[in-house]
């Protein structure tokens, strides 16, 4: 990968964190240091669960799943991360945890990395982290929060619905059998479900 092709990742999220706050090139040069830029195959995975490894994810291509495996061995999937939004544990980097989830890309994925420790030490050095990181935590929280209700309180062709309504790429990206998994149904209730809006 190129120092243009590189420059252009970071220039990426930037504008995406230009929609929480606005950093001076100097504040904007201290964020990016501590970002790395990855490259993974599709089909890689970055994690497994179990890892001990708090990091901070922002996808400039491709796309992610993140996956729970349950103690009968299931995979169910937690969420599809795709271009221009962040991930990451905030829970397990608090609370010294190792990660609940794997992560695997669906795609060949371009991604910026950076430590959780190193992103929060950020927030003694000047006010505008520390409300980055306060943006990042409550966007991350809102997502939780709608994902559960979904889950808990939606029957599954409102989760469906949903779905398309909010990730309409993703229906066509992401496997059948991984939609079925995230929506908390098997893939044949997921196509009986479809055949309905046919």
């Amino acid at each position: 990968m190129d120092t243009a092709e590189i420059s252009i990742h970071y220039k990426q999220m930037r504008g995406t964190l230009n929609n929480w706050v606005d950093l001076t090139d100097s504040q904007w040069e201290q964020l990016a240091s501590i970002f790395k830029v990855r490259t993974i195959e599709k089909q890689e995975y970055i994690l497994f669960p179990g890892a001990k490894v708090h990091e901070l994810y922002f996808v400039c291509s491709g796309l992610l799943r993140f996956y729970y495996i349950g103690d009968n061995g299931t995979e169910s999937n937690k969420a599809f991360i795709s271009e221009n939004t962040f991930a990451g544990s905030l829970a397990a980097y608090h609370l010294d945890l190792p990660i609940l989830y794997g992560v695997q890309a669906l795609e060949a994925t371009t991604f910026l990395a950076a430590s959780f420790s190193d992103f929060v030490y950020l927030f003694e050095k000047h006010p505008i982290f520390e409300r980055l990181g306060r943006k990042l935590a409550e966007w991350l929280l809102i997502r939780k929060e709608l994902r559960a209700r979904s889950l808990q309180q939606q029957q599954a062709k409102e989760r469906y619905l949903e779905f398309i309504k909010h990730y309409p790429d993703l229906v066509r990206r992401v496997p059948q059998y991984h939609i079925a998994s995230y929506l908390g149904i098997t893939e044949v209730s997921l196509s009986r479900l479809k055949r309905t809006f046919k």
